[in-house]
């Protein structure tokens, strides 16, 4: 029997909400840098002007899902979790390539279907799009959802009567189905004004449990993300990063303010440095590389992790670093190896083209 069928009284027992209520605490599916983050059965809204790195962010979302994550980013079960993914706003060739070139490299592996529901909705009518959103939701039944982008299922995005509407039916799933919903909406289109677009905008911010904000400095080419809105914890520090030549997301640190560089500094990294790859107070990078790379290829995220090992580097950024710096100079050449683009030493790259 439906509430609605219900009695006044009988609506409201079972509605009433007391403090011996058994009812459980929120449970999160990730941890970023510590704080605990996306919760079940909630919306949360990710915002930010055009091409402010919201997709990036997505996609960090998406491989740590699957995969172990990273910059900072991990979710907090063991078991990977079910994602649907709705775009509605790029083609059918770039949502491919994002789940298999970015995703994929960024879980370590292509993500398989049993866990990733990925739909686009572009060549769909709008009237007919949110039919097909809630559709995927209830028989996916995903504990994420990336819904890029939600303005695409209402007519007029300052029609309030829509906006309720909209937002009320997805909180309705999450509620039902116990999924995250992340709702992907861009700010209004003024420098300064950061508010969500129109009614379903403010619809989306009143009722979203978070809300994270993209950014990106087109001097330093470095996105920012931040929490600007939360219920529950909240999230000290902003996520910056850059991306690799691979096109990846990846940890950087900004310019100091009087740098007259736009490129990220690098500070002295003040760890126990391994002694046997520095020579004359400079680091070898022949012998760093030749030994972290003898006889295989590494992909960028599994080369970075093996150098900060070898040479008992702390920081991520300076081992990211120091593997910009050795492809620039040679050392390093990119291969591909069974289908992934992977780094190996120079010798090593004519061997697999022979193989190839």
């Amino acid at each position: 029997m439906k509430t609605e069928d219900l009695s006044i009284i009988d609506q409201l027992a079972l509605l009433r909400i007391t403090a011996s209520a058994d009812i459980p605490p929120h449970e999160f599916l990730y941890s970023w840098n510590g704080t605990p983050c996306f919760a079940r059965g909630e919306l949360v809204a990710v915002t930010g002007k055009a091409k402010s790195g919201k997709t990036y962010l997505n996609s960090l979302l998406m491989a740590a899902a699957g995969g172990t994550g990273c910059l900072g980013l991990q979710r907090l079960r063991e078991q990977p979790l079910r994602v649907v993914w709705i775009d509605t706003e790029q083609s059918e060739d770039t949502t491919c390539e994002i789940l298999r070139d970015r995703i994929g490299p960024l879980m370590d592996r292509p993500p398989d279907d049993d866990h990733y529901h990925v739909f686009n909705l572009r060549q769909v009518r709008w009237q007919d799009r949110m039919t097909l959103v809630l559709s995927a939701i209830a028989i996916c039944k995903p504990e994420l959802v990336i819904f890029d982008g939600i303005r695409d299922v209402v007519g007029d995005i300052n029609n309030y009567e829509e906006a309720q509407n909209t937002i009320a039916q997805l909180l309705r799933v999450a509620s039902e189905f116990r999924t995250c919903i992340v709702c992907v909406l861009h700010q209004n289109k003024a420098v300064e004004d950061k508010t969500l677009r129109g009614a379903l905008g403010s619809e989306l911010q009143n009722k979203s449990f978070e809300t994270y904000e993209c950014t990106k400095n087109p001097d330093t080419r470095i996105f920012s993300v931040r929490q600007s809105a939360t219920r529950k914890y909240d999230m000290p520090n902003r996520i910056d990063f850059c991306l690799s030549p691979d096109g990846l997301p990846m940890a950087c640190t900004p310019p100091e303010p009087s740098s007259l560089s736009g490129a990220p500094t690098v500070r002295a990294e003040k760890t126990a440095f391994n002694p046997d790859f520095v020579s004359d107070n400079k680091i070898d990078k022949n012998k760093l590389f030749g030994t972290v790379l003898a006889q295989k290829s590494l992909t960028w995220y599994n080369l970075r992790d093996q150098l900060m090992k070898t040479a008992n580097i702390r920081s991520p950024h300076f081992a990211e670093t120091l593997i910009t710096e050795a492809r620039d100079c040679g050392i390093l050449q990119m291969v591909i190896n069974d289908g992934k683009r992977e780094y190996a030493l120079q010798l090593q790259k004519q061997l697999f083209d022979e193989d190839t």
